[in-house]
């Protein structure tokens, strides 16, 4: 019954599927067996039907060639064979139970329909005249080829009728003899082989169809298990990283404070008579606090991207001041490391987001000059066309060619196997890459293993005039008599904050919520406010703000620090109405802050979101 390529869990042999019927041992053939079933099950109803319909034709023809009596009985019980068979279809549910019992009660309505159609040899052998055998010879014949359709799903069953309905017949020619004997024997014999080859082929196809069926019901329960997991395994993801973002934002607001903290107590012993070793100490803490500082300040910066509160502002700038800028807060560290540190002059101009465009540059010399040992960096500005291009070169060990995408991974550092800190976190050319994608642009690298590397950052080029928009210098005035309300619930920083205040002139109360700061406002109307966005007991800065602004009836002038970076308190703090700092923030920071601000007192207070650029 199955071809010999066919798949054993699919194609089961016939000599499987018949022992299932009758009782046989049930393999890995059932899901098979139980779609025959429900193939012939479903089919089961019209045929009987049609063959009432075909046996009440019988009677017509037979009346002229047998007792009338006699075909009226056998139509009869034809007819009672009919109703149990429909009775015996009606107790099986396809799907349903157990099918190998359901293949034995198909198998016995298979064969009790063909005895009853076989019955009608008899009854011509016995009551019939010479021609009626020819006659019944036709009409079993045709209801034979008609039953194909039929049996097709389940062999076996299906040649159990046909030998029980041939055989009748064929058994009267036999037994009546007469010169067409011999004969019809051979055609009948030839006609009951055809019809068995053609129920095998029809067997075949009707099993290949089911097999694919099921092979197709299994792949779309793969798939959809496949499609289960991988849903699974993306909100495991999205859940690693929510909690990723949860622990770096909590974790840099954590070590913010003390070193927020400790900047501002380190001033304060700056102003102070120090001898000279006392100043080499605190050269070494300056230095140590810088550099956890820039740290937490990649931290902050890649937070702000996930954040989405980086706006993009292009607009046409001269490059050469950027560059300048650049050297002069780079040149001394480049002279400290014994780098020479030079910048190619440029008449150029772009037109981008100016400070984000110096973040890109900022990273990149910063790289430049962590791994460049001996030699130096090179900034220039090339341009190609309607582009140009910011480069920076260095005598570094360089970077191999299959390393050139990786090095803008996140937390992907070469050469640093020992995760040395002073190396950074890997986070800076990741933002370099986020910081070109927000400005619609690209950068790109090109290095040679022990020559060195060139960083390219590519921008759209000015052409036309450039305004000229110098701002006025900062008003330097004194900060003398200026009452500041600082607010923070770290005593630390509260300390600090009061201790450098001080020395500045300003007069200082502190408190650590709002609460308190309402109280103070009995003994002092403050023209600044200085606020941590994240207090105790779930207390945001902008909360504090509002109350404060509420009580005092006026918008007065306020700074707000943070050393979070979770996206949504980003967005919170980046909402308000008051200057944005980030911790730690220098002291030179926060003074110009501070006379910007008093020195815009009589207006419009400046934005958040101009305060968090970078």
């Amino acid at each position: 019954m199955v071809p010999s390529d066919a798949p054993p869990s699919t194609q089961p042999a016939d000599d499987d599927v018949v022992g299932a019927a009758v009782g046989g041992p049930v393999r890995e053939h059932d899901e098979v067996l139980r779609e025959q079933v429900a193939l012939l099950r479903h089919n089961f109803p019209m045929t009987l039907l049609a063959s009432l319909a075909t046996a009440l034709g019988t009677l017509w023809i037979m009346v002229r060639v047998v007792e009338v009596q006699a075909i009226t009985v056998w139509l009869l019980s034809h007819t009672l064979v009919v109703a149990l068979v429909y009775l015996t279809l009606r107790t099986i549910a396809p799907g349903q139970g157990d099918v190998t019992h359901a293949a034995r009660k198909l198998f016995a309505c298979m064969a009790a329909m063909g005895l009853s159609w076989g019955s009608l040899g008899y009854v011509v052998l016995r009551w019939g005249t010479p021609e009626s055998v020819i006659y019944a010879i036709g009409i079993i014949s045709t209801v034979s080829s008609g039953a194909l359709g039929l049996g097709a799903p389940l062999f076996r069953a299906y040649v159990t009728y046909l030998t029980c309905a041939i055989g009748g017949v064929m058994l009267a020619v036999a037994l009546g003899g007469g010169p067409v004997k011999w004969p019809a024997l051979l055609l009948t014999s030839v006609y009951y082989a055809l019809t068995c080859m053609q129920a095998r082929t029809a067997d075949r196809a009707t099993r290949r169809s089911i097999a694919l069926k099921l092979e197709n019901d299994r792949l779309v329960s793969q798939l959809r298990e496949e499609s289960q997991r991988a849903l699974a395994a993306q909100e495991a993801a999205e859940q690693a990283d929510r909690d990723k973002s949860r622990f770096l934002a909590a974790a840099s607001h954590d070590l913010r404070q003390p070193l927020h903290a400790m900047g501002l107590f380190l001033e304060s012993l700056q102003r102070s008579p120090l001898n000279d070793h006392q100043r080499t100490v605190l050269g070494h803490a300056h230095a140590a606090s810088g550099a956890a500082a820039e740290m937490l300040t990649t931290l902050l910066d890649y937070s702000r991207l996930e954040a989405g509160v980086v706006k993009v502002r292009p607009d046409a700038f001269a490059v050469q001041p950027l560059l300048t800028a650049l050297e002069q807060e780079f040149g001394a560290q480049a002279d400290t490391a014994g780098l020479v540190y030079r910048t190619r002059e440029t008449s150029a101009a772009a037109f981008a987001d100016r400070s984000l465009v110096g973040l890109v540059m900022h990273n990149f010399i910063s790289n430049a000059l962590r791994y460049t040992r001996q030699g130096g960096v090179l900034i220039a500005c090339r341009t190609r066309g309607k582009r140009l291009a910011l480069e920076v070169w260095d005598t570094g060990p360089g970077i191999p060619r299959g390393e050139w995408d990786n090095i803008f991974k996140e937390f992907h550092q070469l050469g640093n196997p020992e995760r040395d800190r002073r190396k950074g976190l890997g986070l800076g050319l990741a933002i370099v890459q986020r910081l070109a994608r927000e400005m619609h642009t690209s950068v790109e690298v090109r290095s040679q293993p022990g020559r060195g590397s060139v960083f390219r950052l590519w921008l759209d080029r000015w052409q036309g005039a450039l305004q000229d928009d110098t701002a006025p210098a900062p008003d330097g005035r004194s900060l003398a008599g200026l009452k500041v309300l600082a607010i923070d619930d770290d005593e630390a920083v509260r300390m600090g904050m009061q201790s450098l205040l001080q020395s500045w002139g300003c007069v200082c109360i502190t408190a650590e919520s709002s609460a308190d700061a309402l109280e103070c406002l009995e003994d002092l109307t403050p023209d600044l406010i200085i606020t941590d966005f994240r207090l105790r007991h779930e207390e945001t800065g902008k909360q504090v703000l509002e109350a404060l602004r509420a009580y005092l009836g006026t918008p007065v002038p306020a700074i707000i620090m943070t050393g979070d970076t979770s996206p949504q308190r980003l967005r919170d703090a980046q909402s308000t109405s008051a200057l944005l700092l980030h911790k730690p923030v220098s002291t030179g920071q926060l003074r110009d802050a501070m006379v910007q601000l008093t020195n815009a007192a009589a207006g419009a207070a400046p934005t958040a979101s101009a305060a968090a650029a970078p």
